[in-house]
């Protein structure tokens, strides 16, 4: 227990805890942006090396807004907007969603350091379960491979 004590308090940091609740993201933290990679088979199949590249790219402070169908749909839905939650199983996440999304979750960004990694997480669904944690480099992302850590909801499959 001393050791898990010790593990949390010396070892995990988040980024995007100093925003409050529902703040409207017009850029997101610098430290997420860029290149992450995963070393994951996200339940099937054989593993292998994913590659995702976070930029603020369409990424608009939220407003009220309509929302569309059809072909005025996709005009708008390139756009997508981010908001700060409260804590969910015990981290700060930033909420993505589509501009014209209309059901739906949508996905869940954290940022964190583990130890000695930037750990970028992004979770989705009602309950918030990790797809995949993403590290900065290829050889960390096949050395940590599917690795779990505290407070994170996972599927069970």
């Amino acid at each position: 227990m001393l050791l898990y004590v010790f593990f949390a308090v010396f070892t995990l940091s988040t980024t995007a805890s100093a925003k409050k609740n529902g703040y409207s993201y017009s850029h997101l933290p610098k430290g997420m942006l860029g290149n992450w990679y995963a070393y994951t088979n996200y339940g099937y199949g054989k593993k292998k090396i994913y590659k995702i590249h976070i930029s603020n790219k369409n990424l608009r402070k939220y407003k009220k807004h309509k929302i569309y169908y059809g072909k005025k749909a996709l005009k708008t839905s390139k756009y997508w907007t981010a908001t700060q939650t409260s804590k969910i199983h015990g981290y700060s996440w930033i909420h993505i969603y589509g501009w014209q999304q209309s059901a739906g979750a949508g996905d869940y960004y954290n940022l964190h350091t583990f130890g000695k990694h930037k750990v970028f997480t992004i979770a989705g669904g009602a309950t918030v379960l990790v797809d995949a944690h993403y590290y900065r480099s290829k050889s960390i992302a096949k050395k940590m491979g599917n690795k779990h850590y505290p407070k994170f909801a996972y599927s069970p499959y």
